[in-house]
Formats: C-alpha cells, structure tokens, sequence
C-alpha cells in the first residue's frame, strides 16, 4: 500500500482519487513516523506540494538509512532544478508534476517495482518480532527515572515467555550498571566502530543479559562517546531491540536530545515523571507543552507521579488541576527503594508485594494488558534437604 503525506483534506482527497481509496493519508511528518513504524511492509511514500521541501528531503534521508527498501515520490506545484537535485540528493526516487496524475501513478508503480526488487534481495528486512517501547521520561532530573525504568522492566519480565530489554540512553550520566550492579563489559559505544555495517546479530550482541528472558544494554562508560552515536544510529538500535524483544524499556536523559525524540517517535507509550514539588510540576508542564508542539500522539502519554506522599503539600488533584490531564498512576514514598538499590535489586525482585512494586506491576499490567502474575516458587522452597 502507499501512504500520502498531505496536510491539506483537499489534496489528500485529489492523491486518493488518483492512487487509489484505499490509500492511507496522513497529516503530519509525526504520523507518518508512526505509520510507517508499525507496517513494516510499507514500500511507499508520497510526499504533497504543500509540505515544505527540507521535510521532504530529511524524512527521505532518514529513510534511506533505516529502510532503503522505502520509496519517496515528491509532488511539486513547480519542477525547479534546485529542487530535483535536493530531491536526487537524499534520494527521492522521482518528483512529480502536481498536474500530472497519469505521471504520478506511473511513478508509483516504477517505484513499487524497485521496491519489490529490492526485498526480493533483502528477505531479511522484515522483522521476526514486533516488540513493544515504553520510553521512561522526565525534563527534571532526580524524579526517579533509573528506579521506575528497572523495575517496570523487572515486572515485565515476570512472565517468562515474554523477552525484556532495559535500554539505558542516559549517554552520559546513565546509571543502570550501578542500579542492577552489572559489569559494564559491553555497552552502546560497542555499536560506534560497526555502525555502517550493523545488523540484528550485532545489535543483540551489545547487550547484557541480567535474567535469562531479561537483557541490559548500557550506557557508555565514556561520556564523550556521545557525540558518536548519532540519532540514525540510536534509531537502528532501537528498532533492531523492537525486533529482538517482546518489550524495550527506555530509561531517557532529562532532556529532549535529537536521540531521545528519535526515540520518542519509536515509543508505543511515554511514562511521564513527576513528584509532587513545584519545580518537577513546572518541568512536567514544559514537557506537554513541548510534545504538543512536536506533535506526539496524546494517546501515548501517560503521566505517572512518584514518591506520592500526603506530606509534600501538593496531591494528585492539584497535579491534575495544573496539568490539564489524568494522572494514570501513582508511586508512593518509601525507604524501600534506595534500600533495594543499595543491593543492586529492584523492589519488584526484592519485596514483589510491597506498595511500590504493586503500583509498577500494575503499569506493567496496564501496558500488556495482563495480569501481572507473582513468580512461582518450588513445592520444597526453602527447605532443607
């Protein structure tokens, strides 16, 4: 099938008559991602006159690196040579007259062949799974994010027919190695020296195993190796753990880096942090604001308040009240937490029927939409033999 990038109704309605009425359209660059994201199949793209010519050529660029087997066609108003050699450059395969709908549906056909030719070479391109990304974020830091991300990824590997990895992209300042007291003996950086001929077998190789159906991949151990993992490369990785696992638990920076939007537009749902202080309220809101204007889908935002306590002065109405939305869960207080990460365990491994590790189990549960079960223990469980 095609899929036409059209902001306007009455362009998408004239690319309809023309390519066909059960061709998708969508609006936006950002849903285009998602589309494209959830068919792996999609062998074409056509881009309308009215989107601006630089969004053209990046999504085309982007493309290019991540599914070459994906065909752009460019439709102009006017066919400039400035705009045929941009277009040739990041490699739309044609551009295409406004008024020329018989050229269209010719050029679509020629690139659904180049397409078809091109898988027929590469039957590999499909994915074998189609996991699910939950990505952890907060613009503030200290909310908890390390905490929540291990611990809903220890929850969701509960179920052991259900493949997990942790992903640590605080490239930086990450520290799940610490939190689990992992050895650090393969991480990200791992992918820099192969990232032109990197490919599923490589990126199952940069990760750690914690539990046999629970896998780390972690954080460089030299912050400055972050200038090197470029957001093509990060999105490569993400997409080949997606294809690898049943879940992917992203434990993001408190910032929007050009590697954690590429995230972002791969996620299948954003567990939004805050506590209940006014600064991570104040960051939280700046959070919404700046996924509104990006245009992320409200359907996968989830905000979660953690260290819920009556004794902060600020409840969970309040929040509500503040941010416009539902809280969709809420983390209480304890000194439990730092006591489990002190011994490298996560509250769901160490107390699985503490508060806390209820509350992650029931976002866990809410994400799968199964219950989360308590692991089984051996008829003879700690008996002496």
């Amino acid at each position: 099938m095609t899929v036409i990038l059209s902001e306007t109704q009455t362009g998408a309605e004239r690319y309809r008559l023309t390519l066909g009425a059960e061709t998708k359209v969508v609006p936006t660059p950002r849903e285009l991602l998602d589309w494209i994201e959830q068919d792996p199949n999609e062998l074409l793209i056509v881009i309308a006159p009215e989107v601006p010519l630089n969004v053209a050529v990046e999504l085309s660029k982007h493309y290019r690196t991540v599914r070459p087997a994906l065909g752009v066609i460019l439709v102009r108003q006017r066919l400039e040579v400035a705009t045929l050699s941009q277009a040739m450059q990041a490699g739309i395969r044609e551009v295409i007259s406004s008024d020329d709908a018989a050229e269209l549906l010719a050029a679509t056909r020629r690139s659904q062949t180049v397409s078809e030719v091109f898988t027929d070479k590469q039957p590999d391109l499909s994915p074998a799974k189609k996991g699910k990304m939950i990505l952890v974020f907060s613009a503030k830091g200290g909310c908890g994010k390390t905490t929540v991300s291990t611990n809903l990824a220890e929850a969701l590997a509960m179920d052991p027919s259900k493949s997990v990895c942790l992903v640590d992209f605080d490239l930086q300042f990450g520290d799940v190695a610490v939190a689990l007291q992992l050895e650090p003996a393969k991480t990200i950086s791992d992918a820099i020296r192969m990232q032109h001929s990197l490919d599923l077998p490589g990126i199952r190789s940069l990760v750690t195993q914690h539990k046999p159906n629970f896998h780390v991949l972690l954080a460089p151990l030299d912050p400055s190796d972050v200038e090197f993992i470029t957001p093509d490369l990060a999105q490569k990785i993400l997409r080949g753990l997606k294809d690898s696992y049943d879940y992917v638990v992203v434990d993001a920076p408190p910032a929007f880096t050009e590697v954690i939007l590429r995230a972002f537009d791969m996620a299948d749902q954003y567990l939004l942090l805050t506590t209940l202080d006014t600064p991570s309220l104040k960051n939280l809101k700046v959070t919404l604001g700046t996924l509104q204007a990006l245009g992320m889908p409200r359907s996968k935002w989830k905000v979660v308040v953690n260290r819920s306590t009556a004794k902060a002065g600020i409840s969970v109405k309040d929040v509500q009240s503040t941010i416009g939305m539902e809280i969709s869960a809420t983390i209480p207080n304890h000194e439990i937490v730092p006591i489990s990460t002190n011994q490298g365990k996560t509250v769901v491994e160490a107390s699985p029927k503490h508060a806390v590790a209820k509350s992650i189990k029931g976002i866990a549960q809410e994400i799968t939409g199964v219950k989360i079960a308590e692991p089984r223990r051996g008829l003879f469980f700690g008996k002496k033999r």
